[in-house]
């Protein structure tokens, strides 16, 4: 007589609940990652325009919350952005984003992840 093979009812159910815990934690987390993108691209446009290298920190924010708009960042506030010194570099400015989104999950569960991006003004790319 043979033994039967193959995966009982509860295996079947637990890889089930695996996967769809996985999928549900992906769908949340998604759109976080997706809103990063596009603030990092704003942030690299903004880098890459040569006018605003010497432009003053008011000047600098009205051109982030112009792309904010455009863009449809409405959950992200333009204090996430600084401007700092880079350092080692004189005169050369660096445009900071620094922000941390919040996600429900389940029930009481929540994510919470930090994004933080650095490009030098006048030069688009990672620092």
């Amino acid at each position: 007589m043979r033994k039967q093979a193959g995966a009982t009812f509860f295996s079947w159910m637990a890889t089930a609940g695996i996967v769809a815990f996985i999928f549900v934690s992906a769908v949340k987390l998604l759109p976080l990652y997706m809103e990063f993108y596009a603030v990092r691209s704003l942030a690299n446009e903004i880098a890459n325009d040569a006018s605003l290298m010497t432009a003053s920190k008011q000047q600098i924010k009205s051109k982030v919350e112009d792309y904010m708009n455009i863009n449809g960042l409405y959950t992200l506030s333009s204090d996430a952005f600084s401007l700092e010194q880079v350092q080692g570099k004189k005169n050369v400015r660096a445009l900071v984003v620094n922000y941390e989104a919040r996600k429900h999950w389940l029930a009481n569960i929540d994510f919470l992840t930090t994004f933080h991006y650095s490009v030098e003004l006048g030069k688009a790319g990672d620092t």
